[in-house]
């Protein structure tokens, strides 16, 4: 009976050792990020395990280090006005990337508030300005060029003085105050 139980504990011995050693099988990875461009550093690339939550951001130097689950990992490099990359890690202890720019055509988007949606989608009123809309003449600042062109909107200029702040108001709202640039 002594002997069933000494090997039930070598048993559980060698289970737990195992499973620790499974938990430690990790790889880590350094690498940096950089614009195929150009040559220059990335920062703030999000870069994923593929399949998981575990992720990290490069720095201000394009520079990243994370540790993965195994050289089956695949890492995923993402960034705004990039191509998404991925990479699977292999062997490698370290992985340069280089990403390339995407040239994509974007919709008309507009910020509101509260986000940003997509032209079609909202159901308040949206007026669009391009430069040809603008006033044309002698102005003494920019917010005068849209005087007048948005139903709702009044800018007014609280002086004359070089430097002084206008305010922008929308349905009587004031959204925010300009100071004059000349």
């Amino acid at each position: 009976m002594t002997k069933n139980y000494l090997w039930r504990g070598w048993l559980i011995t060698l289970g737990l050792m195992l499973g620790a050693f499974t938990t430690f099988a990790q790889q880590a990875i350094t690498g940096k990020v950089i614009s195929g461009d150009d040559q220059q550093p990335i920062p703030g690339v999000n870069i994923v395990e593929k399949g998981t939550a575990n992720g990290t951001i490069t720095d201000f130097d394009g520079n990243y280090s994370m540790s993965v689950s195994g050289p089956d990992a695949i890492l995923l490099f993402s960034f705004v006005g990039y191509q998404d990359t991925e990479q699977q890690v292999g062997s490698q202890t370290t992985m340069n990337i280089s990403m390339a720019t995407s040239v994509e055509e974007l919709s008309e988007v507009v910020v509101i508030g509260y986000g940003s949606a997509k032209k079609e989608d909202l159901t308040g009123s949206v007026k669009a300005i391009s430069a040809s809309d603008f006033n044309q003449g002698s102005l003494n600042s920019p917010q005068e060029l849209l005087n007048g062109k948005v139903p709702g909107v009044q800018i007014t200029n609280s002086g004359g003085a070089p430097g002084a702040n206008s305010t922008i108001r929308i349905r009587g709202d004031p959204l925010f105050r300009l100071p004059m640039i000349l």
